[in-house]
C-alpha cells in the first residue's frame, strides 16, 4: 500500500489475507482428514450404508448396489481432495501477496511512530 493509504484499502487487505487464511487452513484441514481415514485410521472411513429388501431384489442386485456405493465413497474422496489441492493452490499466493502487503504497512506505520 501506499505511505497514508486509505483505511479501505486497509481493511481490503486484511479481510482478503484473513479470508484466504481460512481457505487454507479449511482446506489443509480436509486433507488431513482424508489421509488420516485413508492411511491410518481405515476403518473411520466405512463410506454410506447401503440398504438391502431382499423381498424386492436380488442378492445379486444387493451386492451390486454395495459394490457402487464404494465406489462412490472412493469418488468423492478423490474429487474432495482435488478441490482442496486447488484451494491451496489459489488461496497460498493470494494470502502472501496480501498479508505481505498489510505486513509491510505495519511496519511502516510502527518505524513512522518510533521515529515521531
Amino acid at each position: 500500500m501506499t505511505k497514508g493509504g486509505s483505511i479501505i484499502l486497509r481493511i481490503y487487505f486484511t479481510l482478503v489475507s484473513f479470508v484466504t487464511l481460512m481457505m487454507l487452513v479449511f482446506s489443509v484441514s480436509d486433507l488431513v482428514n482424508i489421509a488420516l481415514k485413508s492411511f491410518v485410521f481405515t476403518k473411520a472411513d466405512t463410506g454410506y450404508p447401503t440398504y438391502c429388501d431382499l423381498q424386492y431384489q436380488t442378492q445379486e442386485q444387493c451386492d451390486q448396489q454395495k459394490v457402487q456405493s464404494s465406489d462412490q465413497a472412493v469418488v468423492e474422496k478423490q474429487q474432495s481432495a482435488v478441490r482442496d489441492i486447488s484451494l491451496l493452490l489459489v488461496a497460498a499466493p493470494l494470502f502472501w501477496l496480501h498479508w505481505r502487503m498489510v505486513y509491510r504497512d505495519w511496519m511502516d506505520s510502527k518505524k513512522e511512530e518510533k521515529g515521531s
